[in-house]
C-alpha cells in the first residue's frame, strides 16, 4: 500500500511538472500574439490532467490524494522557480 502511494504521488509530481511547465509555454505563445494556439494548448494541459487524475481515481481515494499532492508539490516548486525568472 505505502509503495502504490509512493508511486501516485511520484507520477502525480511528473504531472504537476508537466502541467504547470506547460503553463509557461502558453503563456509565452498567448503574449506573442498566436492566441489560438495558446488557448489550443491550456485545453489540452486541463485535459490531459483532467484525464490522468481520472485514471489514478479508479485506483481509490488514498491514490488520488497523494497524486494531487505531488501536483501541488510540483506547483509549488515551479512557482517558486518562475517568480525568480520573472
Amino acid at each position: 500500500m505505502t509503495l502504490a502511494l509512493i508511486a501516485a504521488f511520484a507520477v502525480g509530481a511528473l504531472l504537476g511538472a508537466a502541467h504547470f511547465g506547460s503553463l509557461w509555454w502558453s503563456v509565452v505563445l498567448m503574449r506573442h500574439g498566436r492566441t489560438i494556439l495558446g488557448a489550443a494548448a491550456q485545453a489540452l494541459r486541463f485535459a490531459g490532467l483532467a484525464l490522468a487524475l481520472a485514471l489514478i481515481a479508479r485506483q481509490g481515494a488514498a491514490p488520488l490524494l497523494a497524486a494531487a499532492l505531488g501536483v501541488l508539490a510540483a506547483r509549488a516548486f515551479l512557482m517558486r522557480r518562475y517568480r525568480r525568472i520573472a
